[in-house]
């Protein structure tokens, strides 16, 4: 459905997680992929490049998945799926609340997962879809509308001269017939 390659934002501190990972992803979602391993990096190679999918491990070094779902929630609307050991009923609940997507509890299938970033990458990708053409319509709805003005304008202008010159020729054939 995409016409560019849907790009992925995997943060996750381990090295041997994130490579068999990115390895899923890449071949299974034809994704381009982006590594980082702490939020402070998350944030800011999202804000020069923004992505479609975070996945994101729960507890990070300098922040936990739903403070930096959270911030980026801020940013943009893009989906979020955690990565979780065992967080508390109300932890799963606040990330949900912040905007996280799904959440896989350690030790989770891949293949769970990647079904999971196919289907939100999916939709992220029906929205944007429809984002554009809803401006795209709304541009034109103002461009229609601002053309039947300048008519209205134009033919306002035309029937002017036509009252005033039928003016001057009801004058003229009342001059005429005085005379």
């Amino acid at each position: 459905m995409a016409d560019r390659p849907q790009k992925i934002l995997l943060v996750e501190p381990e090295p041997g997680i994130m490579e068999i990972l990115v390895e899923a992803l890449s071949r299974r979602l034809n994704a381009q992929v982006t590594c980082v391993s702490d939020a402070r990096s998350c944030l800011d190679v999202d804000l020069v490049e923004p992505h479609d999918l975070v996945i994101a491990e729960w507890q990070l070094g300098d922040a936990t998945g739903p403070e930096l779902a959270e911030q980026l929630t801020a940013i943009s609307s893009r989906p979020i799926i955690l990565l979780a050991d065992q967080p508390s009923a109300e932890d799963t609940i606040a990330a949900l609340r912040v905007g996280v997507r799904d959440l896989f509890l350690k030790p989770f299938p891949v293949e769970q997962l990647l079904d999971a970033a196919a289907r939100v990458l999916y939709g992220y990708e029906v929205k944007r879809q429809h984002a554009v053409k809803y401006r795209r319509m709304r541009e034109l709805v103002r461009h229609v509308i601002r053309e039947r003005r300048d008519l209205n304008r134009r033919i306002e202008l035309v029937c002017r001269d036509l009252v005033d010159s039928h003016r001057r020729l009801v004058k003229r054939v009342i001059e005429f017939k005085a005379t």
